[in-house]
């Protein structure tokens, strides 16, 4: 095998940002290595799928081959020499990246050993040992050690004139420590000495993020906040280029975030913010290029997504996030203007605040020029005939209404409009956003009750008695969530889809102490050992007091009915929710 060519394509697949196909390019060749027998060639490979795992955060990965890695080199014969040594720096490094510091250390303690006996002290390779040893003893918070094993580096590094890019890597990570060790001017120079560098034709190379990273960190640190946004955008951008989604890039994002903060602007990294700016900054492009229609077309961020909700987080920054707006248009309007929109949405600027647009979902777009009759007809659920109902009259058909779930409605009435609250879009909007019609919303409640009725007052203690923990824990799950759907309706408020529904809940006005009560349900556990004292027969028209999940289920039940009497919705006092259903529906048409 020629080795230089593999490395050369593996090159080419970063030069290309393709990472994506790096572990099963190298996978391919490890496995040609190893069937032909080449040691050295299998050996350097599994060294760059090291490399490769610890870079884009797969440890588990990564850990596996640093232990298969030396006692193949050990059968090889290779013990002690110099590829030995290149070897355990790179398990070193794995293993810092990976939290496990004390066998790291380990590690570059070997690398020392071997590297004595067969470098001169003044070789390249030693700069490269400095330096990554000083990242470990940042992460083990000895500042001062990183320090002198970074000057170490760099005293060597300028031996080497052709060595440009190490040297400016050096200076990145000796100006990261000195931030650490509190000496801010130190950082600055040395700073400054790394970017000038990277910056002078050489921001392609991986090493870039990190140089922009620090200097954030310095601006910080320096209080000057602002200038750590700016730093800290472009290192996300570099970062994400080059390797992609790793831990590295969520703690930029991290760092970010404290720096938006201190700069007043905590939410500007909200999902729901960064869409509302990027609209602000670039949206009237569109009416510059057609103002005869910019006014009859909605703008908005609505649909699918936790930004929408309100409810994007740091981990949901992972996939489908970025700077993105919908224009929403009709059928007619597409076919009219819908190539000329979507041309000048294309144009946009790809990248805002650091995030790039993320990639088109093919089918479910949440981002650019959309056709509301798909977007309504998609989400809902809606035939072509329900379709043109809503399109003509901006409301649902009571029959649509009752079989639709709420997170359907929820989904096509989160979100904000930015411009075009009065076109065909905004007038659906706010409309369904009103809730359901009240004879719908009084059969919700009513089917909603039977569930709960149905799950957690009858089923449960039925299956408790016949000592069926499994099947109770399952009626118990399926009451809960039925409260919590009651406490939205209750509100008149749509219930989010559930992985969001308890979240949410907290914003609803009525009926907190319910949702407590509820959370402190959901810390209990169904007990079969009361029910053993009597066989399942024996429990038949008796309850038992033993059970503390039952009484917090009456507990429940008696909230739910004085909040159903607060709303004028019953006029019974029973705790026994199925006798509320007749009192709901006498006032349906």
């Amino acid at each position: 095998m020629e080795i230089g060519e593999v490395l050369e394509g593996l090159d080419q697949l970063f030069a290309n940002r393709e990472s994506n196909k790096v572990e099963d390019y190298l996978s391919s060749y490890l496995e040609k290595a190893l069937k032909e027998g080449d040691a050295g060639s299998a050996i350097t490979i599994i060294n760059e799928l090291i490399g490769f795992y610890r870079d884009t955060s797969q440890y588990d990965k990564a850990e596996a081959y640093c232990e298969k890695l030396l006692p193949f080199m050990e059968r090889a014969g290779l013990e002690g020499t110099i590829h030995y040594g290149t070897s355990c720096l790179n398990i070193a490094n794995a293993y810092r990246a990976s939290g496990r510091l004390e066998d790291s250390l380990a590690y570059y303690q070997k690398v020392f050993q071997i590297y004595e006996q067969v470098l001169d002290k003044k070789d390249f390779r030693y700069a490269s040992l400095y330096n990554n040893l000083s990242l470990l003893y940042q992460e083990m918070q000895q500042y001062e050690k990183a320090s002198e094993a970074l000057c170490s580096a760099l005293e060597i590094v300028k031996e080497y004139p052709e060595a440009v890019v190490e040297q400016a890597v050096t200076y990145t990570n000796l100006a990261a420590s000195y931030v650490k060790a509190d000496r801010l001017n130190q950082a600055k120079e040395a700073s400054k000495h790394g970017l000038a560098i990277f910056e002078d034709g050489r921001t392609e190379d991986y090493h870039y993020s990190a140089a922009l990273s620090v200097a954030g960190d310095i601006q910080y640190a320096s209080g000057e906040y602002d200038q750590a946004v700016l730093y800290y955008e472009q290192a996300m951008f570099a970062l994400k280029q080059h390797v992609g989604v790793t831990h590295a890039y969520f703690r930029i994002i991290s760092n970010l975030q404290l720096a938006y903060e201190k700069a007043g602007h905590a939410k500007a990294l909200k999902g729901m913010t960064i869409a509302e700016d990027y609209y602000n900054e670039y949206g009237g492009r569109f009416r510059e290029a057609l103002p005869d229609i910019v006014n009859e077309i909605a703008f908005a961020k609505v649909g699918e997504g936790s930004e929408c909700f309100g409810l994007d987080d740091l981990l949901s920054k992972d996939h489908d996030f970025g700077p993105g707006f919908c224009v929403f248009v009709t059928c007619e309007q597409y076919e009219v203007y819908g190539r000329r929109l979507e041309q000048i949405y294309e144009e946009l600027p790809d990248v805002f605040r650091g995030f790039s647009r993320p990639e088109p979902i093919k089918g479910a777009p949440r981002n650019g020029i959309i056709r509301m009759e798909d977007f309504f007809g998609r989400i809902l659920e809606l035939n072509a005939e329900e379709t043109a109902y809503l399109m003509k009259e901006r409301i649902l058909p009571e029959n649509v209404f009752l079989r639709l779930d709420d997170w359907q409605l929820k989904t096509v009435t989160n979100g904000t409009i930015f411009s075009g609250q009065d076109t065909i879009f905004g007038d659906i909007y706010h409309q369904l956003k009103k809730g359901y019609p009240d004879s719908v919303w009084r059969r919700k409640l009513a089917q909603v009750l039977g569930h709960i009725c149905q799950d957690g007052q009858y089923n449960y203690e039925r299956l408790m008695k016949r000592q069926d923990t499994y099947g109770a824990t399952l009626m118990l799950q399926s009451f809960e969530e039925n409260v919590v759907v009651f406490l939205y309706l209750i509100n008149r408020v749509y219930a989010p889809h559930k992985k969001w529904m308890m979240k949410e809940a907290a914003t609803l006005e009525k009926g907190q102490d319910i949702l407590q009560m509820i959370k402190d349900l959901m810390e209990m556990k169904p007990d079969a050992e009361s029910y053993q004292k009597r066989e399942p027969v024996e429990w038949i028209g008796k309850k038992n007091t033993d059970d503390q999940i039952l009484q917090k289920i009456d507990q429940i039940a008696e909230k739910m009915v004085a909040l159903l009497r607060e709303e004028e919705l019953t006029e019974s006092s029973d705790s026994y929710l199925e006798g509320h259903i007749p009192y709901l529906l006498k006032m349906v048409d």
